[in-house]
């Protein structure tokens, strides 16, 4: 077997292979450099393709829809919010449930939990809300949680949904206050996506949530730009195979392992993941740091090992030992000489090109708008051969000259996604922003700005 097909395909779980995702560990080359140095693996959980149409039950839905009606979102930001609401509520199936709670410095649940089939009933109970005072952020997103926790979910998927415009000033109020709470409920399964609407709402705070909640982080201006983020945050959830999903590397003797694209630091050696649908694959990338060593004339040497953790929708925990990464060590011409794979070669430009936006943004959050305008525009070489992020950095020079607030809003977004996103298991090359792309699961589509929904002919 050659190392290419020995790095590394390993199917877990005994079993019927509907529940059996498949870890593949793909170094940049085939091959250590005998002068040392760093190289990068790609560690992907696959997910089989779903079950045939009536073999599995579908995983009902139960959604908490807690969204901001303070002072703030008076007029059209409030209209977009409930717009989204009923954009929601229509797209449940008959057997979800769904609850709406409000909040400005009080909180009301006008539809407590309850079926998504009394569509009627719901949006009645909706009409005629109206702006209000301050933002309990946090009391609103509680009240979500405890209308998901006050009855046995069964085999559902639970997931609070917070809409807001705007910076919490009522109750809690940071992320260290508030983000213990998201990930205390993400392990008794209930979690956390956010949306942010609009221009004023707190992004470090919002993508500290869903992170901590183990959801989503969306954003936009319009109902219409949010359509597409909540028709993702849909077939998503409809589609779960694998939740919770966490990898611990383990490199071999006198070899350094730094987990790349991570946004808050690892709990002993444990990196998050994304949840992986049918159909999917989530990712992590590693970057190895290998000390010099004799060429070991076509031997093979240990290199990466590791530990992986998920649960499946039933709730019932996946355990299992990533396969040892092995590779032969050779001359340091001969290392120069090999291919790069370029499934890892294009996630690692990912990686770097989401650093590189976190980077602008912290230089434009100290006042240097300029001197980040300018940073993007050296950023060409990094995407080179890249065409989706090509267009991604094309869009993002745009807006850093049209709007700056909106741009770091853009650059935060976009970085989260790019560590972290769904993949296909066999991507096809990019042609151009895939949001309308009909044929493909909206989690899967690639877009060239976070912000906007689909482009209208």
């Amino acid at each position: 077997m050659s190392p290419a097909a020995r790095n590394m395909l390993a199917r877990v779980q005994k079993g019927a292979p509907m529940y059996n995702p498949a870890i593949l560990l793909t170094p940049l080359k085939q091959a250590i450099s005998s002068a040392g140095g760093t190289f990068e693996v790609l560690i992907r959980v696959q997910a089989p393709q779903p079950p045939q149409s009536g073999t599995a039950q579908r995983q009902p839905l139960r959604l908490a829809l807690v969204v901001d009606r303070s002072g703030s979102m008076d007029g059209q930001p409030l209209n977009e919010a409930m717009r989204c609401v009923t954009h929601i509520v229509d797209r449940l199936h008959p057997d979800d449930q769904v609850a709406v709670v409000l909040y400005d410095d009080q909180v009301k649940v006008p539809v407590p939990l309850q079926p998504a089939s009394r569509r009627e009933a719901i949006h009645a109970a909706l009409t005629g809300v109206e702006s209000g005072g301050s933002t309990a952020l946090f009391a609103g997103w509680e009240a979500g949680v405890q209308q998901l926790a006050e009855s046995g979910a069964g085999n559902a998927l639970s997931r609070v949904l917070l809409l807001s415009d705007g910076q919490a000033n009522q109750g809690l109020q940071t992320l260290d206050e508030i983000t213990p709470h998201c990930k205390r409920w993400h392990a008794q399964g209930v979690s956390t996506t956010t949306v942010g609407l609009g221009h004023g709402f707190n992004e470090d705070l919002m993508l500290g949530m869903a992170r901590a909640g183990g959801g989503q982080g969306y954003y936009g201006q319009t109902a219409e730009d949010l359509h597409d983020s909540f028709d993702e945050e849909l077939s998503l959830l409809q589609s779960l195979f694998l939740r919770m999903l966490r990898v611990k590397p383990a490199p071999a003797d006198g070899i350094i392992v730094e987990p790349l694209g991570q946004l808050a630091p690892l709990e002993g050696g444990w990196a998050p993941v994304s949840d992986l649908p049918y159909a999917a694959e989530s990712w992590l990338l590693v970057r190895l740091h290998v000390p010099p060593q004799a060429a070991s004339g076509g031997a093979l040497r240990p290199v990466l090992a590791g530990s992986f953790e998920a649960q499946r929708k039933d709730g019932a925990a996946v355990q299992l030992n990533l396969p040892m990464l092995s590779l032969p060590v050779v001359s340091a011409e001969a290392y120069a000489a090999l291919p790069e794979d370029e499934t890892v070669a294009r996630r690692l430009k990912e990686v770097q090109f989401a650093e590189a936006a976190l980077r602008a943004r912290e230089m434009m959050v100290r006042g240097e708008i300029d001197g980040a305008r300018a940073y993007l525009k050296h950023q060409q070489a990094l995407v080179a051969g890249h065409p989706w992020l090509q267009e991604k950095l094309a869009r993002l020079q745009d807006l850093a000259e049209r709007d700056a607030a909106m741009s770091m809003k853009e650059m935060r977004y976009k970085s989260n996604r790019l560590m972290s996103r769904v993949a296909e298991a066999h991507e096809s090359r990019y042609i151009g922003d895939e949001t309308a792309d009909a044929g493909k699961p909206a989690f899967l589509r690639r877009k060239s700005e976070e912000g906007r929904g689909r482009r209208k002919p």
